[in-house]
């Protein structure tokens, strides 16, 4: 059974309070094996969370490379990352065509991602040991191969669609209760409500759990819901 005094109910806007959670759980959905079931844990939405980031980071750093040096784009030269994001892509459809395995598919991403990755401590590394040395020649990026992964990543969303702006609910932005967002982004939590989540916090405490449900139902008639953090205080978030 399913209830909120037993802890095990979550709504998804509760879970997914901010932008980041949104695409990390759309992520931790979309490179899971469909057949089998999906397991919703802070450590699993963490360690999607975490992917993201590694993800977002890759193509940032391609995309500002790529800017720079743009007119050596056209090298005509062989390129070890473009064979190797030609194999990976080839998996990658592979998998796709196996059944969804979406496991394998999100393997091949990380390769991909691990291929600029490599490039970059390369270069980094070169510089680094040449750095006083005038007769040493710091290695250019690999731009083609940098742009061939780049081209694989947007390629690779079409089908994990993590790429995109959160899109915020209507009325997010303000709210005629008195909630709304500050100059920094942060939403603004009235304090009658902040007051009812710090009381359900000491009816925990207190293992209260017939008081702390009943303050929750009012927190949620109020237009919010509370995330508990583990170690940490709750998350308020509009529903």
């Amino acid at each position: 059974k399913m209830s909120n005094s037993k802890g095990n109910f979550l709504t998804l806007r509760g879970a997914c309070p901010t932008s980041d959670d949104v695409r990390a759980y759309r992520y931790l959905v979309a490179s899971s094996q469909y057949r089998n079931p999906l397991s919703f844990t802070d450590a699993a939405l963490g360690a999607a969370k975490g992917a993201l980031k590694r993800l977002d980071r890759a193509k940032a750093t391609i995309g500002d490379a790529l800017s720079k040096g743009g007119d050596n784009l056209d090298s005509t030269g062989e390129s070890d990352i473009v064979a190797a994001v030609e194999k990976e892509l080839a998996n990658f459809e592979v998998a796709i065509a196996d059944d969804l395995s979406m496991p394998r598919a999100s393997a091949s991403l990380f390769s991909i991602v691990k291929l600029a990755e490599k490039e970059f401590k390369r270069v980094t590394k070169a510089a680094k040991d040449a750095d006083g040395n005038e007769s040493d020649v710091v290695p250019p990026l690999d731009l083609a191969g940098l742009a061939s992964v780049l081209k694989a990543l947007d390629k690779m969303d079409k089908v994990f669609g993590i790429y995109y702006d959160v899109p915020k609910l209507k009325g997010e932005e303000s709210d005629e209760d008195g909630a709304n967002e500050g100059e920094d982004g942060v939403l603004s939590v009235p304090n009658d409500v902040m007051d009812l989540v710090a009381q359900r916090s000491a009816a925990k405490d207190a293992k209260d759990w017939e008081l702390a449900d009943s303050l929750r139902s009012k927190i949620t008639e109020l237009g919010f819901s509370v995330k508990d953090v583990k170690g940490g205080d709750p998350i308020v978030s509009k529903v």
